[in-house]
């Protein structure tokens, strides 16, 4: 079996197609060599750079990575070139095929370049704590295609980040201080000025509070059973914002009733016009 096999191989053939195809493939192997220093190098070079920067360690990694893909293309596109074969029809196949993905794959694409974005312009980054639609949660972490979100209540959310850039996002970790708003309301009879004396008071000593802007107290607005104030303050801590807010709406509550002020409750009141209807039925019921 094994003697027919070697009868059947022409050795002198295949020794001068191999001595024909020997050069080009050392040059394969040569051209590897080089592009694997040239990644290494190229690697380095932009590691460099970007430490230099306030580009952050995520967004370091990702440009790495996009760098080392792209040559990595490249340099198997030459290696095949060299080793004879027709990149041209495996271009054209490749960028057909990709043709199709990229329509089957709008969404996934669309993530991937948001995520890029994310990266690179750096709205948020691990660890900022940002409010959106509402929702107020902590960046856990930004993936190429999607962002993984903590709410205070501890619930994961993930995100796909074409949504996440097109969103109106706060970032309350970028913001150096931030303004506390506590809303209360005092019936009509009651004195404004009294009122916002005994809120303020509540103030004095906490050294949470900003004394610059100085804290005050506004009417807001006339509502149909309350007069609506609503004290603001400024504090550094933007992670402060809703303790501060739950903690004095509580106070000012306490110091108004020690006050003797009234925070009245929704309640209507009823006029009876006088009608002969009217005056039967309170005849009937005397």
């Amino acid at each position: 079996m094994f003697e027919k096999f070697l009868g059947a191989v022409n050795f002198q053939a295949l020794a001068t197609n191999l001595m024909t195809y020997l050069p080009r493939l050392i040059s394969a192997i040569l051209l590897i060599l080089i592009f694997w220093v040239i990644v290494r190098v190229l690697q380095k070079v932009l590691l460099t750079a970007l430490c230099r920067t306030n580009v952050t360690v995520h967004a370091q990694n990702l440009l790495l990575r996009v760098t080392r893909y792209v040559i990595v293309v490249i340099a198997s596109l030459t290696v095949a070139d060299q080793l004879g074969i027709n990149i041209a029809s495996l271009i054209a196949g490749v960028g057909i095929a990709g043709l199709a993905i990229s329509f089957a794959a709008q969404d996934t694409i669309a993530n991937l370049i948001s995520g890029v974005a994310l990266v690179i312009d750096q709205p948020f980054k691990e660890g900022d704590w940002i409010s959106l639609n509402g929702t107020h949660a902590t960046v856990t972490e930004i993936r190429l295609r999607t962002s993984v979100l903590t709410t205070f209540d501890n619930e994961t959310m993930v995100m796909p980040n074409k949504q996440l850039a097109q969103e109106r996002v706060i970032n309350y970790t970028l913001t150096p201080k931030i303004r506390v708003r506590v809303s209360l309301g005092i019936a009509y009879k009651e004195n404004i000025a009294t009122a916002r004396q005994v809120m303020l008071k509540t103030l004095e000593g906490d050294k949470r509070i900003m004394p610059e802007p100085a804290p005050v107290v506004l009417v807001t607005g006339l509502g149909d059973s309350s007069i609506n104030l609503e004290m603001r303050f400024w504090t550094e801590d933007p992670l402060q914002k809703f303790p501060l807010n739950w903690e004095y709406t509580e106070k000012c509550k306490n110091a108004l009733d020690a006050a003797g002020i009234e925070i009245p409750f929704p309640h209507m009141q009823l006029f009876l016009e006088e009608t002969p209807a009217t005056g039967r039925l309170l005849a009937k019921s005397a």
